[in-house]
């Protein structure tokens, strides 16, 4: 699944439960159709997001896009959008979703890209350039210098890179890894199921990410799965250094109203809106 290995709590359930759990990617054939189940009703960040860009003219490259968290927002805000994104299985199930009637008017005004964001070349610019759900951390460091190179091609003169990051206060000098769990029921279209969150940070800023899912009926527990994605988290003020290497410029930041479940128990993490310029 990854070349990084399970440690700390989510590792101590995989061995409980003596290879009778099927493990995989978040964003994985299996990982995606859960992911976006867990995820569609999330309006973390779309507020916040689509005041930024108001008033700015398109077209937006969304990277990252995914089955549609954030797209839809901006097709219904009037935006032309490119999405883009490296899992083949989020974006059928975007293309899915844009064939449903409440989302065919605005359909047209979105076009979608297999691509890798550390590596594309699309021939034009945008006016906004945006990368959701902290996923600037899913690259390392090396890559994350090919992302904003990539975004400095294809950024308008005058246009906006907005992306949003998690800020873990104090993980760089933690003595230690440290993890948050939280557990909570949610359904998806097959049946309820009880999670359990785990989220674990190494003293270097490696981050897993792992949901443990149990599907429950009848009371049962009748399948237990166990989701991850691994991320690379760096100090704010390294990431700012980051992008003024590659030619970008912060000029703005914003903490970013926590709505989401699994996150708001942590008073030590904030979430927050980064503008970027040329």
């Amino acid at each position: 699944m990854t070349e990084y290995q399970l440690k700390g709590t989510a590792a101590a359930l995989v061995e409980l439960f003596a290879g009778k759990i099927h493990q995989h990617g978040m964003y994985d054939s299996e990982g995606a159709a859960f992911y976006h189940a867990f995820t569609v009703r999330d309006n973390a960040e779309v507020e916040e997001l689509l005041s930024a860009g108001e008033g700015r003219p398109g077209p937006v490259l969304e990277l990252c896009c995914g089955s549609g968290r954030l797209t839809l927002p901006l097709l219904k805000s009037g935006f032309e959008v490119v999405g883009l994104d490296n899992s083949p299985s989020m974006l059928e199930i975007l293309d899915e979703r844009m064939r449903e009637p409440e989302h065919q008017e605005y359909a047209d005004r979105l076009s979608t890209v297999e691509g890798d964001m550390t590596d594309f070349s699309l021939d034009r610019t945008f006016g906004l350039i945006v990368l959701g759900a902290t996923a600037v951390w899913n690259l390392t460091q090396e890559q994350r210098a090919q992302l904003f190179r990539c975004v400095r091609e294809h950024l308008a003169e005058d246009g906006r890179f907005l992306l949003t990051v998690l800020d873990i206060a104090g993980f760089e000098s933690a003595p230690a890894a440290f993890e948050y769990t939280s557990v909570f029921p949610t359904k998806d279209d097959r049946s309820p199921v009880l999670c359990t969150f785990i989220d674990r940070i190494e003293p270097d800023g490696l981050r897993s990410t792992s949901i443990l899912a149990n599907r429950v009926q009848d009371g049962e527990v009748v399948d237990t799965a166990l989701y991850t994605a691994w991320t690379h988290l760096a100090p704010l003020g390294s990431l700012e250094k980051e992008l003024a290497a590659e030619g970008l410029k912060l000029v703005a930041q914003r903490e970013l109203v926590n709505r989401h479940q699994i996150t708001r128990s942590s008073s030590a993490r904030r979430r927050l809106l980064l503008e970027v310029t040329l």
